[in-house]
Parts: C-alpha cells; structure tokens; sequence
C-alpha cells in the first residue's frame, strides 16, 4: 500500500512538471491562438511578467470600487496587447499595463504595489520593468500618472505598403499612358533635370543655410520652401505647355511628384538606417548610388525628346 501511495505521488509529481510550461497565469496556453499568446508562452520572461501583471490585476479588482471599470480596461489592454508582432512590443505592453495597475492600487489605498513591485523588479525580464519605467507625477496628487502602451505600429505599416502599391501602380500607368505618347512626362532632359532638383535643391539650401552658415533653422526652412516654390512654378508651366488643361496633366505631375518621392524616400532610409559596421557602410553607399542610377536612367528614358534644351528656351517655353 505505501508503494502504491508513493507511485501515486510520483506521477503526480511527474504531470506537473510536464504541465509547467502549458499554462500561462492568465490563460491556457493549450488553448493560444493569437500571436500574443503563443510568443507569452514560448518565451519564459514574458510568461513570467504575465503572471506577476495577473496577480496585480487580481489585487487591483479586488481593491477598486468601480469593478467593472477595471475590467473594461482590462478588455481593452487585452485589444491592444494582442496588435503586437515583436516581442519587445508585448514587453513593453505588459510593463505598461502592470504599472498602471500598480498605480490603481496604489490611490485606492493598497499597500500590495510594493510587493509586486519588487517581484517585477527582480523577475529576469529583458528591457524595461514596472521599478525602471520612469513616472511622470502629478504635481497635485503626487500620484504616479498611468503610462498607456504604445501601439503597434503593424496597422501603420499595412496602410503605408497599400498606398505605396496603388501609387506605384498608378505610376506604371503613366508610364505607359507617355509611351502611348497621350501624355508627355518629360519633354526633353532640361525639363528632367529641372524637375529633379527642385526638391533636392531646397534640401540643399536647408542644410547649407542651418548647418554651415548657422541660419536659424525657421529662416532656413522659408528659405528652402521659397526655392522649391520658385522652381515648381516652372515645373507646372512646362508641364501645362506639354499636356494642355486636362486629366493628363494632372497625371504628369502625379508621375513626376510619384518618382521623386520612391527615391527620397529611399535615400532617406539608407541614412536614417546607421551602419554597424564598414561592410554595411559600403552596402549602403552601393544601394544609393543604385537608386541615384536608376532615377536618371528612369527619367532620361521617359523624356519625349533626347535632347537638352537651353536653360533660357526652357524658361521660356521655346522647348
């Protein structure tokens, strides 16, 4: 008899370690089905800063007087949790959520805040937890103000692929609608050029003028937008004398504007993106000239005539 006791608890002991990893604080893992939920599950610091935010969220229920206001909250957070598509993202969110909770207890008078307090503070969780994350205070109440989560930015992203797809669809068409010869893009690569620095010479006269000769920076800004002002009214006089007032002059500066934006952003984000290291640094430098290549070949290929006109017939519509 005392074996079969001992087997018994043997076996049990034996489920419950393998059921360890199964079971998050605030759900089944068994049953995860969002991205939140599973990446909770397989990462051990998460699902440990989960089970200290449920605990919080048990003391905080228990402790407020507006019940079901706590729990609204609660489904929202949850909304909010389950946007994220990093890890770092979920961190973040759940080190936000816990230290709101950890201030709702705190105002109604708890004195369990600390205690969770330091148990996130001594949980093994990479990035910031409820003792690291800054307070802004409120200068009256001297109350922790609560730090909403940020937002994944997923939603942003989709919005920014579907809009660069149309315009890029967009673009092909007036690609095609200039090769058809019912609309004229660029007339000659005087109007090419002119229409290419317009936006890089107001770039330019920003940087010279705020960095070099230390203007200040709102007077170099009028300075830039009057250059680029200047020179698109040039643009859209060349672009009306090859199109005429109709729809295809509409959708020659559309191409135009479509063109140059791909490639400032393009370049804007190689150097915004840094380089670790001289590999790709070089990688970089390689990727800029390829996009700087492709936009004059682009634009030298989609003028009607092959030719540079002077500047001076150009201005004056001599082309």
């Amino acid at each position: 008899m005392p074996r079969k006791k001992r087997g018994l608890g043997i076996c049990i002991l034996l489920l419950s370690f393998c059921s360890i990893g199964s079971q998050a604080s605030s759900f089944d893992c068994a049953k995860a089905v969002s991205f939140a939920e599973n990446t909770i599950c397989a990462d051990a610091s998460l699902s440990s800063l989960d089970e200290t935010l449920n605990s919080q969220y048990i003391r905080a229920l228990d402790s407020a007087r507006d019940k079901g206001k706590v729990r609204l909250e609660q489904r929202e957070w949850l909304r909010l949790r389950d946007n994220c598509r990093t890890s770092k993202c979920l961190n973040t969110s759940l080190s936000g959520r816990l230290s709101v909770l950890a201030g709702a207890v705190t105002q109604t008078g708890g004195s369990s805040s600390d205690g969770v307090s330091k148990r996130a503070a001594q949980s093994p969780v990479p990035g910031p937890t409820v003792a690291e994350t800054p307070s802004r205070l409120d200068p009256e109440s001297k109350a922790p103000t609560p730090i909403r989560p940020p937002q994944d930015s997923h939603q942003a992203f989709l919005s920014l692929k579907i809009v660069s797809l149309v315009t890029g669809l967009l673009l092909l068409i007036c690609v095609w609608l200039h090769h058809r010869g019912s609309m004229t893009i660029y007339h000659d690569y005087t109007d090419a050029l002119f229409t290419s620095l317009t936006p890089i010479l107001g770039i330019g006269v920003f940087w010279v003028g705020n960095s070099w000769l230390e203007i200040p920076k709102n007077y170099s800004f009028i300075g830039a937008l009057l250059v680029i002002g200047i020179m698109s009214v040039q643009v859209l006089i060349q672009t009306y004398r090859s199109n005429g007032l109709s729809v295809f002059f509409l959708l020659s500066l559309f191409a135009k504007f479509a063109l140059l934006t791909f490639y400032l952003l393009t370049m804007a984000l190689l150097l915004l993106s840094g380089a670790r290291n001289k590999r790709e640094a070089r990688r970089q430098r390689g990727l800029a000239v390829l996009a700087t290549t492709t936009l004059v070949l682009l634009s030298g290929w989609m003028c009607r005539h092959r030719q540079f006109s002077s500047i001076d017939d150009y201005i004056a519509g001599r082309t």
